[in-house]
């Protein structure tokens, strides 16, 4: 015993060393352990919006929520499709061009309207003016095309 006592008195300062490493090191680690546990305790927080409740009830709204919103999603967009495709049937193009269809009248009173859809459907509407009449057409368009003959001013809205 009295060799024993005599070892440790003789390396004191080592075990001191070492013993003081040793508590150094767990500090270090407590303080690691604290700074995860407050940044969790923040989520926590988050979570629960700062009322004491069980993250299970929390997760499970939260949860119950999201399913509830993925529904609603899925039936804007299945509704917003629906408008799109009525959409593509009305009234998207209107071009005017006003023009002489003649040589001696002056004023562009003669003039043609194209009115198509989204698919370039629809029709060509032009009046043609003169000193002593005034005559109207109207074509239809199908797919950007006439199947009736264009004079250029018609042509041009196309």
């Amino acid at each position: 015993m009295e060799g024993a006592n005599l070892a440790l008195s003789n390396n004191l300062t080592v075990i001191v060393a070492i013993l003081g490493l040793v508590i150094l090191a767990l500090v270090i680690f407590l303080f690691r352990l604290k700074s995860k546990l407050n940044a969790l305790q923040a989520k926590y927080d988050f979570f629960t919006q700062g009322k004491e409740a069980n993250i299970d009830v929390v997760l499970t709204e939260t949860l119950n929520e999201l399913h509830k919103a993925q529904s609603e999603l899925a039936a804007l967009e299945n509704k917003h499709a629906k408008l799109h495709e009525q959409v593509q049937g009305c009234l998207q193009n209107v071009k005017l061009i006003r023009y002489d269809a003649f040589e001696a009248m002056g004023g562009e009173m003669s003039y043609s309207i194209l009115l198509t859809d989204a698919k370039k459907d629809g029709l060509l509407l032009t009046s043609i003016y003169g000193r002593e009449e005034s005559r109207c057409y109207a074509k239809d368009i199908k797919g950007g095309k006439s199947a009736y003959p264009l004079a250029e001013e018609e042509q041009k809205l196309l």
